[in-house]
């Protein structure tokens, strides 16, 4: 091959090892939603449970609504951490799946070019 092949080659591996940069980035994100949202499951049960206690102290009327606020506000809280973990993890599933095609045509793509196959060939998990 002649080294203009060579640099077409190299430059679309650059490419593609640049997409797969991105999409690990988009991967780090949507794990940062997710533990945000299992946060937001483990607080609010837990809130709940301190500030009926504290309010339990108060007696009367003022007691029963207070509990039906606390419980409403942490539960939707609760409700919301799980829609974002769930959510985020179906991005992180496509993600994925994105890392995969990308994977798969930088292996097409390197075996263009024996030299460039021979430098990354041990850089893939698929047996050559």
């Amino acid at each position: 091959m002649d080294g203009v092949d060579e640099e077409q080659v190299l430059a679309k591996i650059r490419t593609l090892l640049a997409l797969e940069r991105n999409f690990l980035a988009e991967e780090r994100t949507a794990l940062a939603e997710f533990r945000t949202g299992l946060a937001l499951i483990v607080i609010g049960p837990t809130a709940i449970t301190i500030i009926a206690s504290l309010i339990s102290v108060f007696a009367g009327a003022q007691s029963i609504v207070f509990d039906v606020l606390n419980f409403s506000f942490f539960s939707g809280l609760t409700i919301v951490g799980i829609w974002i973990s769930f959510r985020s993890k179906a991005k992180s599933n496509r993600i994925k799946k994105k890392k995969e095609k990308v994977k798969k045509r930088t292996l097409e793509i390197s075996k263009s070019s024996k030299e460039i196959f021979d430098l990354l060939c041990d850089c893939f998990d698929e047996p050559v």
